[in-house]
């Protein structure tokens, strides 16, 4: 499989697994924060942009934690690592400050925010899309198979690579 290729489908398949974390988590408990950030639209390759993650508490929490991890695409420049507070009471926002070089067309920064109550610790992320597909990202997804499951779902199939030793 090619360089190129394999980028894409290893950023297409990080994408389907945070929309499928993040679907899949509406049903169950997360952690009572919500996260919200803004990112502005037309970052290109090179770039260096900053970005201000807020974090507002649900709920009362003993403790807050944060932080952020780049996927590929994304380098990070500048931030304070894992952020801790302490006592942060329902409706209370804590913010901390991301800079991010963007190494690609797009990038992703996994956001992650644990939170411990009297009911015990939880986590929720999120990640933060940078950049504009390009033309060649976009025909790319144009000409793969878009199938739906029997639920009506759609989904892009990839084709598999057989490895050497796998079973038939």
């Amino acid at each position: 499989m090619n360089r190129p290729f394999r980028r894409l489908v290893m950023t297409l398949s990080f994408i389907i697994t945070a929309v499928s974390l993040s679907l899949a988590a509406q049903g169950k408990p997360t952690a009572p924060v919500s996260i919200e950030f803004s990112v502005p639209q037309n970052v290109q390759t090179g770039d260096t942009v900053s970005t201000t993650i807020s974090f507002v508490a649900e709920a009362n929490l003993e403790q807050l934690e944060v932080s952020v991890a780049p996927y590929e695409g994304l380098e990070v420049v500048s931030n304070n690592g894992k952020s801790i507070f302490q006592n942060v009471k329902k409706g209370e926002k804590r913010e901390i400050s991301v800079t991010v070089r963007l190494t690609a067309e797009i990038g992703y920064l996994s956001t992650f925010a644990t939170t411990t109550t009297s009911r015990g610790a939880s986590t929720k992320t999120v990640a933060i899309r940078y950049g504009i597909p390009g033309e060649a990202t976009t025909q790319k997804l144009k000409s793969e198979k878009l199938q739906k499951t029997p639920e009506g779902e759609k989904m892009i199939l990839f084709p598999g690579e057989k490895r050497p030793n796998e079973r038939q």
